[in-house]
């Protein structure tokens, strides 16, 4: 049976500051980072680092995960909430969502 594309690994370095590391997601989570780096005018590097930042007890291939969930669930709230997305009127979906993501890491730490 051949594999599925979402449910490949892959495993790329990257550095969360001064250290360099290694992070295991699968395929389509690496391209939805992608995305975000491009979209939002930042590196691989910067944005594993805010995470890294904001991560308390999770993994963090987990918490890399956690932040693209928290990023375009965020999208899809303005886009609800606003009828559309214009880049010029929406606050900045990078910083909204590792906000959100540090109060997710503090949430599951206090239980």
């Amino acid at each position: 049976m051949p594999q599925v594309r979402s449910l490949d690994r892959s495993r790329r370095n990257i550095f969360i500051g001064d250290r360099r590391t290694s992070v295991s997601l699968e395929i389509l989570v690496w391209e939805a980072l992608v995305d975000v780096c491009r979209r939002e005018e930042i590196s691989l590097d910067e944005i594993c680092t805010e995470v890294e930042n904001r991560r308390l007890s999770s993994s963090m291939s987990s918490s890399l995960r956690m932040f693209l969930l928290i990023y375009y669930r965020y999208l899809v709230e303005m886009a609800e909430t606003r009828g559309g997305m214009a880049r010029g009127g929406q606050p900045n979906a990078l910083r909204e969502a590792l906000k959100r993501l540090a109060a997710e890491q503090k949430r599951h730490a206090e239980k």
